[in-house]
């Protein structure tokens, strides 16, 4: 009884053995499965994109509208974010089918939407990011669920995307790197009309379309038949298109039979590439032709499993139930170096997570992705058999036989994916990947090895930000996640509309520290090198910016310092002539001295108006080379000044321009008899205390403590030379204007030129003196540069040196002789023999110094002051047409022929106008444009705004394209205590 007493209770009921408890995986996120059916039904179900130019595109919740965001700094606190919400206008035809895809052109400035029956509408930008307007077409698509677009491919534009300067490399360690250029020509299919947009698409039925822009950018389209479709069996659900580096493009089907079908695509355009310098033709081209040729074709295209009945387990050919295609893309060529790469076909397919199980005992299977590859082989070679050399009566030798080319889809390993890949894109040439998954993590892996690329803690060579240490955090998962041109942010779409915005985080401490690590040096080149990139692609860099974040002052000057050197920008002109071929960089649009300033800018910026002494000098650099650009273009459009005056429908563009250069130049006085006060160039040699002496570090602290860029400014080579580029033009304007405000002219002309008159002569000192002191202090840099024997590497580095805020040693005795001298007059003993000294000779004796002390620049928005901040609090001033547009002192702009300007405000500002007016003499409301960047503002001004004649239209819509610092619109929050 005992031994019955001490049985085990377990073996009792059989529960001897170990229970094993099943995990419980986590739940998908909500809208997953629908998702998949989704991507499993089309290859265009894009419902969240990125531009290039910073704005996102998203399909709202219900499928009947389309959102827009405009990526932008937030002044208020300096962080980057979206927007608000902007939406398109649909045609009311449209909200019968819901929209199912977006996608973006390369420049970023036109949208394609596209519904689930195939209606493709078009928008393009209206000069602001978030503003888009249907574009005028000339073909209506039947809306039909057989035509759904199934791939869709943007056709290359020239001249951007013709050739490139590939930045490959950096290397190098602290602040002394090299960065390794390579220049690309890219032969793939264009628009043959520069600046012209056009794209493929292929339906679920086999119809190919081109869409078309002609010379005046209306859109045509052109279609043909994939032939060998011949029923419904044969439905695509997935197409891609690739370029051949030949002009022609490739095209692979999958069809619902798991068929792979490759096809060439040629476009004869019927015309030969045409620039820009060329005049348009007055007619359209002739329509284009598309020639499609079947290649070849593979079947069973899916990752392979056991057969279903097949007890032994081999390898089958049908697959998996629960594996379908998600996504679908052709990879071409890339330009990568010495690596040769063929088009590669890549699909991935999905296994959707099991949500329910009916056996509870079993771990649920975890889902996963499977990314098959196929690359593209061409060959030509001899079909004809040797022997048939030997027959004696055939002429013609086999070596004159032309070979044919063969095409077939060679099979690469697969890759196996630890999650359901959500999202896919590749970038940077094609050469590297980038997978979302469900779970939320974000992989870029190298197209050649498929290996996750990451960092590789190599301080002295980077080539991407991921191996420089920064990645990507886990992200909450998102149904759809769009990446921005850089690939360093990325915004997730979910379920509800609701967008998520994450961006790379640097893994290996603090940019902001001034610890002194090598991964922190090779970051800082990591991120000139991806700028560099954006810039040669015309992408734009506010992604980078944003990851950027905190960072230390001393990488800021090893960032700007690092792309000056990568994008081969010189910033000598002090020994400046007509052969320098440097000069036309200065005032050329777009260039990459352009966004290396704004770069440089808005590295040093806080909110509007607080800057650093770098910054400030960039900014002032930047409206200087507006400014020259505004006068030498109206100046070539009068041809010969000699014989041609001053035109009436140009005078309303050059009223701001005209007072800013005044105004900037009693800014600038006035800032270097300070400094020079401060320096000590008033007190006589023997003076208690004594005067600090004249050092660079003296110098470069009391220019930090009054915030003073002057003498920066003046000794700048780059500044001296576009204020030189004004002579010209302004002394023409000058005697325009004297000749039609005298006595003599008619009435009529001088109310047309008086406001122009007023803007020139709101300063109180003859503004030729300033740019006698220019010239005068050109002599001295030439002078110290060839006595010191300096070379253009030597120079360039003092001008880079400058740039940052800071004076050169061989600058210092030209800022002293500037400072003293040509600002307070030489030192000479009086002849009394009293050993006194008096100063004479200097711009101080030549003006009313009072006026100019005295005298209100705040509008500028130079200084960073109290009463700055005040000032632009209640008032916005445009950037762009240089006037100040909200609050006290508005001024209006007057057409010509539509009455006569008004009075004077505040310093001489001339103010009020009766065109654009309102009864009873209230403004009329015009829009504001922001810069996404900087967050200065400007009139929108479009095509019949009130006021603006249709010459003063067209020239701000040329000359305002984009923000002074490069940068894009987007729309204005309108505050009402503005309207003053």
């Amino acid at each position: 009884m005992d031994d019955a007493y001490n049985m085990d209770v377990d073996d009792l009921f059989g529960d001897s053995e170990e229970v094993t408890i099943p995990l419980i995986s986590s739940p998908p996120i909500k809208g997953l499965v629908r998702r998949l059916d989704e991507l499993q039904t089309s290859g265009c179900c894009q419902k969240i994109a990125w531009s290039n130019s910073g704005c996102i595109a998203y399909i709202t919740p219900d499928g009947h509208g389309v959102n827009l965001k405009a990526f932008m700094r937030n002044p208020a606190t300096d962080k980057w974010e979206f927007g608000k919400d902007t939406s398109l206008t649909l045609p009311h035809s449209q909200h019968d089918f819901p929209i199912v895809h977006l996608s973006w052109s390369h420049l970023g400035t036109d949208l394609a939407v596209i519904n689930s029956a195939g209606r493709l509408i078009m928008f393009t930008a209206a000069f602001a990011l978030d503003r888009m307007i249907l574009a005028r077409q000339h073909f209506v698509d039947q809306e039909d669920e057989m035509g759904a677009v199934v791939g869709l491919h943007w056709l290359s534009i020239l001249p951007h995307e013709k050739q490139n300067n590939i930045a490959w490399f950096a290397s190098g360690k602290d602040t002394k790197w090299n960065f390794q250029m390579g220049r690309h020509t890219f032969e793939d299919t264009c628009h043959p009309i520069e600046g012209r947009a056009s794209l493929i698409e292929v339906g679920r039925n086999g119809q190919v379309k081109l869409r078309f822009q002609q010379h005046d950018s209306n859109w045509h389209e052109v279609s043909t038949e994939l032939e060998y479709m011949s029923s419904a069996r044969e439905t695509l659900t997935h197409a891609a298109f690739a370029s051949n580096s030949d002009k022609t493009l490739l095209l692979a089907t999958y069809d619902v039979c798991s068929k792979i079908h490759l096809y060439r695509i040629k476009i004869d355009w019927k015309m030969t590439e045409q620039k820009n310098s060329q005049p348009p033709p007055p007619r359209p081209f002739p329509t284009p032709v598309l020639e499609v040729d079947l290649l070849t074709h593979r079947e069973h295209c899916y990752p392979l499993g056991p057969t279903t009945g097949d007890l032994t387990g081999s390898a089958g050919t049908k697959p998996p139930v629960h594996s379908r295609l998600t996504h679908f893309n052709f990879l071409p060529r890339t330009p990568e170096q010495n690596v040769e790469t063929v088009p590669t076909l890549q699909a991935i397919f999905c296994s959707p997570p099991n949500i329910l199980s009916l056996d509870q005992t079993q771990p649920q299977n975890s889902p996963y992705s499977v990314v098959l590859r196929w690359e593209f082989e061409e060959k030509h070679q001899n079909h004809l058999h040797p022997s048939l050399d030997k027959v004696t009566s055939k002429k013609t030798s086999l070596d004159r036989v032309n070979p044919r080319a063969s095409h077939s889809l060679r099979r690469l390993p697969v890759q196996s994916m630890h999650s359901i890949v959500l999202s896919f894109f590749p970038f940077w040439y094609n050469m590297v990947l980038a997978f979302c998954y469900s779970d939320g993590t974000i992989e870029f892996r190298n197209r050649i090895t498929m290996e996750v690329m990451g960092p590789n803690y190599n301080a002295e060579t980077v080539t991407s930000l991921s191996q420089a240490g920064f990645a990507f955090s886990a992200l909450e998962p998102c149904l759809q996640v769009s990446f921005s041109p850089n690939h360093c942010m990325a915004a997730g779409l979910q379920h509800d509309g609701t967008i998520k915005l994450k961006a790379m985080e640097y893994t290996h401490g603090s940019l902001n520290s001034e610890e002194d690590d090598p991964k922190h040096a090779a970051a800082v080149a990591a991120l000139a090198l991806q700028s560099t990139t954006a810039t040669n692609m015309y992408l734009t860099t506010d992604d980078i910016f944003a990851v950027i974040g905190e960072i230390s002052d001393t990488r800021k000057e090893h960032f700007i310092t690092h792309l000056l050197q990568a994008l081969h920008i010189s910033l000598d002109y002090a020994l400046e002539d007509k052969h320098n071929k440097y000069a036309m960089m200065l005032i050329g649009r777009s260039t990459p001295l352009t966004k290396t300033l704004s770069a440089a800018h808005l590295i040093g910026l806080q909110g509007t108006m607080t800057r650093s002494i770098s910054s400030n000098v960039c900014w002032i650099l930047i409206n200087l080379k507006y400014a020259t650009q505004a006068f030498t273009g109206v100046a070539r459009m009068h041809n010969d000044l000699t014989k041609n005056p001053l035109r009436p429908e140009m005078v309303p563009q050059l009223v701001g321009i005209c007072r800013w250069a005044m105004h900037f130049m009693i800014f600038i006085v006035d800032e270097l008899l300070t400094l020079g006060r401060e320096m000590g160039a008033m007190r006589d040699d023997n003076a208690q205390p004594p005067t600090p002496p004249f050092t660079r570090a003296n110098l470069e602290q009391k220019i930090k403590d009054l915030d003073n860029p002057a003498i920066s400014i003046l000794l700048s080579s780059a500044a001296r030379a576009l204020i030189k580029w004004w002579v010209q033009p302004l002394t023409w304007i000058v005697r325009s204007v004297q000749s039609h405000t005298g006595p003599s002219a008619p009435a009529d002309r001088r109310l047309i030129y008086s406001e122009l008159s007023h803007a020139l002569s709101d300063i109180p000192f003859q503004w030729t003196y300033f740019t006698q002191l220019v010239l005068e202090v050109q002599d001295l840099v030439r002078t110290a540069y060839r006595e010191k024997n300096y070379n253009e590497t030597q120079r360039n580095h003092v001008e880079r040196e400058l740039l940052m805020g800071k004076i050169p040693d061989i600058m210092v005795p030209v800022a002293k002789t500037v400072l003293y001298e040509k600002m307070y007059g030489n030192k000479a003993p009086v002849g009394d023999g009293s050993g006194r000294m008096r100063r004479q000779g200097g711009l101080l004796h030549k003006i009313d110094a009072p006026a100019v002390i005295y005298f209100d620049t705040t509008w500028l928005g130079l200084t960073n002051s109290q009463h700055a901040r005040r000032w632009f609090t209640a008032h916005v001033v445009d950037v762009c047409q240089k006037m100040i547009v909200r609050g006290s002192g508005t001024q209006t702009h007057w057409s010509f022929g539509q009455g006569a300007p008004g009075g004077n405000g505040a310093n001489g500002i001339p103010v009020g106008g009766n065109a654009g007016l309102e009864d009873g003499g209230k403004r009329k409301r015009t829009r504001l444009r922001q810069c996404t960047r900087c967050g200065c503002f400007m009139e929108d001004v479009m095509p019949g705004t009130p006021g603006f004649s249709s010459q003063h239209v067209n020239w701000l819509l040329n000359m305002a394209k984009r923000c002074v610092c490069d940068s894009n619109w987007m729309l204005a929050t309108e505050r009402e205590d503005l309207w003053g």
